[in-house]
Order: C-alpha cells, then structure tokens, then sequence
C-alpha cells in the first residue's frame, strides 16, 4: 500500500525531476535490495537494535524503483536494522530510479555526512527532563538505549552547576563531566581536569586517579593533624628550620633515656619538648615521626649505637631529591594501577580479541610459566574478579570458570584464556615493577598496543620506544689507479705506540669459552620475588629481573636479550615519573 505525492520540494530532495512522482508506503525491508553503498561496514549496534526493535523505524528510507526490483538508496543501516529484528513493514519514500553512479554516490554522502549528532550536553538535558517528567532511571535507560550508569551519570551532570556549565561549553563526554562533578568544590581541579580532558584525553583518567587520590590523603592528614592537636602534641610543620638547623632538637631514634633504655613515643609522652611531624606514605596512608626539640634539657642521651650521619651536605641533598623521586613515583604507580586495573576489567568483558592475542598467549605459556602456575594457586582470583565470577577456594572456585568457558563460543574461550594470561602478569606487578627499567616490556607494549593509555610511571616499566635504526650512506671512495710500483709494493702499516700494541694484542686473543650468552626465548621464564616486603617506599630499588623483551608495537614477538646498560636506560615522557639514577644499598623509608 502506497500514497502517491505531488509535492515537488520532496520530489527535489529525492533528487528527481519535477515530473517525476513521489510515493511514500510500508515495504517489507526484506524484500528490498540494497544498493552498493559508500559505507564499508554496517555496524549494528546492539542499543541501535533495540531502538529499531521498540520503536521500528522512525525516518522513512530512500528506495528507487528499477527494473531488478527496489533498490534501497538511502538508509542501508536501518533496513538491515529491520531485518535483523524481524520488522515486517518499515516507511519508505519510493522515487523511479536510473543508473546514474555520480548520483548515487553524491546522494549517500550527502545524506550521511550532513547528519550531525547530539551533543553530550543536549543528552544530558534530555535525560534530565525525563527524570523531572517522573521517569524512573531504569525506564530511560531501557526507553534510550542508554545504560543505566550513562542515565546516572547525565543526572548528576545535571545537578551540579560546574560540571554542567563545562560541558556545555566544551561538550566533554558522560564520563569526563561525571568526573567533573566529582570535584564541584574543587575549582582547580575542575580546570586541570578541563584541560586533560581537551588536550590530552587519552591521559584523563589517570589524571582523576591523582586527583582522587590527593583528595583522599589530604583528608586523612587533616584528621592525623587533629588527633595531634587532641594530644596536645606540638606539630612541626618547618623541618628545616625546627629540627634540622636546631642543634638541640633530634628525632627519637637517635634518643635514649638518661638510664640507657629505648626512648619509645610512650616513654616521651611527658618530655615538655615532644614534637612530631606528619609525612604520607605512597600508599596515601599517614605516617608520625616523633622529635624532642631539646634533648640536653629533658635529660636525654644520644643513642651511640646509632652514630651521626657523616655524609656530605650534597650527598644528603642527593639522597633527600632520590627519596623524594622515589616516593612520587610510588604514589604515582598506585593511581595508575588503579587506573589500569580498571581498564583490564573492561577490557575482559569486550566481545573481540586483538587479532595477535594467539601469540601473546603462546609466549606467556613459554616464558610466563611460573606467574600462571602462580595465579592458578591463588585460583586465578584476579581474573574471576574482571569477568564478573563469585570468589572461592580450591575446585569451588574454579568451577565457575569451568562454567563459563562451557558455554563459550571458540573465539569467547580464547579471549577468557587472553583475561587469565593478563591477569597472572598482572598479579606479579608492583611497586618494584617501575624500579627495574623494561622489566615488562612485553606487557605493557601488549596494553599500549590494544588501546591502555599509559601513564608516565607505566612507562618506566614498558621501557623505551624502539625506533628503527636508519644504516647511515657511506660514499663508495673513489677507484683510485696503481702505479707498478703501488701493486707489487704493500703498504707499510702505521706505527703503534706501546700502550696500543699492547691493547691490540690483548683484543687478539681468543675469548673465554664460559663467555655468557645472550638469552634465548624459551629461557625467558621469570620467578619475580613479588613479596609484601617489595611494596614498601624504600629509597633503592631491587635488583633487575631478566626482562621479557619484545619488539615495538603489540610486543607479541621475542627480540634480542637486553644488556645490562639497555635496560638501565628508560625513555620517559616529561611528567613525574622518572626511572632511578643508580642502584645504592638499601634503606626504608
């Protein structure tokens, strides 16, 4: 059934002559044929399903009419929308067609490049005035297409005056606004996250993970610079010049009673010139040192098992930039572990696998080992965690895998082994990855590589980018004719001094034969002493690991062994995070 139009503006926006007639009916979308069409892919996408499935389609399609039958010419996303979800009848402006290719091309990308989507901001709105209409979160969601947590997430948008205002302006993603009204008091927050968010996005998660982080341990040395004044506990609050340039004053290790006996925190709780300073640890916790301002005069003796620091004041100078490198580095690392961790939990429940991840697994089967039989001890609880499975011990908790994997397709199984892999590597990741330069090479270029963005601190332990080496051109020297003399004569060689000669000789000869070599792929298998003691904010990082190396881009293909000066070698982008100088002996913080 079908309405015949004369309305000649619709006869010219179908791109027809006046004469010709217009007809707008209800076609059955799957006998229609679809012309060649300048988009390459259709994608389908599950929310654009469900809105063709609720509400059928909404806009009528462009459909010539030809000798062959009706050719969709406009509107090929939504007819194999309706077929797929079993529309019967869907509108449609029906023109006479012709064979006119320049035509058909200008008209597809007229009628898709024209379109213009609605800003996050105008969603938002939308969202927003459904919900003062009385629609529950739940019914926007499903009336949408929109998930639940973008619903949530525009409402709070809505509610607060400055995340709204910016987004407005800049038309910043859901998540990015949500973020933004996270920190509604904090002005400078709200601008640094603003200009991540403009100029740098891929790093603006990682960006609010700081953010969030020193929101957080600010509270607590608030409530720790409470609990001092509650104590009537003098705070030092200018090292410098209340401790380290007051000669009488000394921290409590150095100390001991006037018997000889330790001198605890409890044991100076009645010294008159008791004092303490508060510092946060990487972890965000706080942590209290205790001081006596004058100790001669509380009758203290100085603890002589614990001698005088000797060091040079450059030394200490030294030791004091390294301890402070070190311990933003560590707060750095946790944020982004955060960060990354997320990401790998999103990641685990996307529908495809990089197209290397069969490679990627094959090596960590072959150098990975002893992380997976690791994980596998731990009943790979990392990996439970991202797909979303009930916890447990023993077979109760790996059955639920067992489950899982059963009922997977072949390409769902392996993208589930892909999750377990990554997961094992991630569970030996600490605060002693970042200290050993490229010690995970491999899987942080993997995570680059399939779309992690990563922070500044990650790319200590990703190692530098490898650049392909260009052979330099060397110019042929020119051929250059002998005299008879030149040819039967040898040159003589030039004279070496005695150091020289020494030094050639000593090249000549042969070397030893337990000359170590280079590693080879399958002896790359690494028993990383990830312990607790590892994830602590001493001064000196630990001894570097044999690292797994891989070639730049996805890091899926073994390369050459490492030498010990390349790994000690990071290229780091400018920001916070900077790989260590040197390896002296340790000393906790």
């Amino acid at each position: 059934m079908s309405v015949k139009s004369e309305n000649k503006n619709v006869e010219k926006r179908a791109g027809n002559s006046p004469d010709a007639k217009v007809e707008f009916g209800l076609l059955d979308p799957r006998t229609l044929l679809v012309e060649t069409n300048v988009r390459a892919e259709v994608n389908l996408t599950p929310r654009f399903l469900k809105t063709i499935r609720e509400d059928g389609v909404l806009t009528p399609i462009l459909v010539h009419r030809t000798e062959q039958g009706l050719r969709v010419r406009a509107g090929q996303r939504r007819t194999l929308a309706a077929v797929e979800v079993g529309l019967e009848a869907i509108p449609a402006m029906i023109v006479q067609g012709d064979e006119d290719q320049v035509r058909r091309l200008r008209e597809q990308l007229v009628e898709n490049d024209d379109r213009q989507n609605l800003r996050h901001a105008e969603r938002v709105d939308a969202f927003y005035q459904m919900s003062l209409l009385g629609v529950p979160t739940v019914e926007i969601s499903n009336a949408t297409g929109h998930s639940t947590t973008d619903v949530n997430a525009a409402l709070k948008i809505a509610k607060t005056k400055k995340a709204k205002a910016v987004q407005a302006k800049y038309d910043l993603t859901l998540d990015q606004a949500a973020v933004l009204a996270e920190f509604e008091n904090d002005t400078d927050a709200v601008k640094a996250l603003t200009e991540t968010a403009i100029k740098n996005p891929g790093n603006f998660a990682h960006a609010a993970q700081r953010r969030r982080d020193e929101r957080d341990a600010a509270a607590r040395m608030t409530e720790a610079v409470k609990g001092l004044a509650e104590a009537g506990i003098k705070q030092i609050t200018n090292w410098s010049k209340e401790v380290h340039d007051n000669h009488a004053a000394r921290e409590l290790h150095q100390l001991q009673t006037g018997d000889g006996n330790t001198l605890s925190p409890e044991a100076h709780g009645l010294c008159p010139h008791r004092a303490a300073f508060l510092s946060t640890r990487y972890n965000g916790e706080i942590q209290t040192g205790h001081v006596c301002l004058d100790y001669k005069a509380a009758g203290h003796k100085l603890n002589r098992s614990n001698p005088n620091d000797t060091r040079t004041e450059q030394e200490k100078e030294e030791a004091r930039a390294e301890r402070a490198e070190v311990i933003a580095n560590n707060k750095a690392w946790k944020s982004a572990e955060t960060v990354r961790r997320q990401w790998l939990a999103d990641f685990a429940k996307r529908k495809t696998t990089p197209k290397d991840a069969p490679v990627f697994l094959a090596e960590t089967i072959i150098g990975d080992a002893y992380s997976i039989e690791k994980a596998s001890e731990n009943v790979h609880d990392l990996a439970r965690e991202w797909l979303g499975l009930k916890t447990g011990t023993g077979l109760r908790g790996r059955q639920p895998l067992y489950d899982l994997i059963a009922k997977s397709t072949p390409a769902r199984a392996l993208h589930i082994s892909l999750v377990l892999a990554l997961a094992a590597i991630e569970a030996r990741t600490g605060l002693h990855t970042w200290r050993r330069p490229a010690c995970e090479e491999r899987y942080f270029r993997a995570l680059e590589a399939w779309g992690y963005t990563l922070a500044d601190v990650e790319q200590i332990a990703r190692g530098p980018r490898e650049t392909p080496a260009q052979p330099a051109k060397q110019a042929t020297p020119a051929k250059q004719k002998q005299t008879p003399e030149q040819a039967v004569t040898p040159q003589a060689e030039p004279a070496l001094s005695p150091a020289a000669a020494a030094e050639a000789s000593e090249q000549a000869k042969p070397k030893a034969a337990n000359t170590p070599k280079a590693a080879s792929p399958a002896n790359r298998e690494r028993r990383p002493s990830n312990t607790p003691g590892d994830d602590n904010d001493s001064v000196n990082p630990a001894k570097s690991q044999p690292a797994t190396n891989t070639p730049k881009g996805t890091g899926t293909v073994p390369s050459r062994a490492r030498t010990k000066s390349e790994s000690a070698k990071p290229s780091v982008n400018p920001g916070t995070a900077t790989a260590p100088k040197h390896t002296p002996e340790p000393a906790t913080v």
